[in-house]
């Protein structure tokens, strides 16, 4: 009796192949997936960026697109990354505040366009900057929110007065 030998190894590697395959197919899926949340949830809060999804997908950008095999993400993250820390951000002069949040503007389109090239997904950097819609109302609401909580701590902490005006209970007799 001869053994083909093809037959043995086709039977033998055959289901070890198929598993790998089955593996190495599931961790590419993945991967892909860790990019495209990080990179749907920057593209969906760049307009707000405050929100805890945005700075959680922020923090997930060196797990989702390592240095290794996404150099080019990694290169503008490090510019934008070292932008953020930037003390300009909450300087008391407006025009200085206005350019930091320029710059920003632009290395966080320089970034998500670098995520879009690495996930081949056709965006220009033109549509990431232009093509957001954040409500006026919302831009108010935080700012109010924010102006309620500076004037808070400024009552909290230095003891700024609390105004109290004294109006009768009927103001048209």
């Amino acid at each position: 009796m001869q053994i083909d030998w093809a037959v043995v190894f086709a039977t033998l590697a055959g289901p070890i192949l198929a598993v790998w395959a089955s593996e190495w197919r599931q961790q590419h899926r993945a991967v892909r997936e860790r990019k495209e949340w990080v990179f749907r949830t920057l593209m969906s809060t760049r307009a707000a960026r405050l929100r805890i999804e945005h700075v959680g997908a922020i923090n997930q950008i060196d797990f989702a697109f390592p240095r290794e095999s996404c150099a080019a993400v990694q290169d503008t993250w490090g510019l934008y990354r070292q932008h953020l820390r930037h003390a300009d951000s909450i300087s008391e002069d407006q025009v200085v505040r206005q350019a930091w949040q320029n710059k920003a503007n632009d290395l966080l389109a320089d970034l998500l366009h670098q995520m879009a090239i690495d996930l081949k997904i056709p965006f220009s950097k033109s549509e990431i900057t232009n093509n957001s819609y954040y409500p006026d109302a919302y831009v108010t609401d935080e700012i109010s929110t924010q102006e309620t909580k500076h004037l808070l701590l400024q009552v909290l902490k230095n003891g700024r007065p609390i105004n109290i005006r004294v109006v009768p209970d009927d103001p048209h007799p």
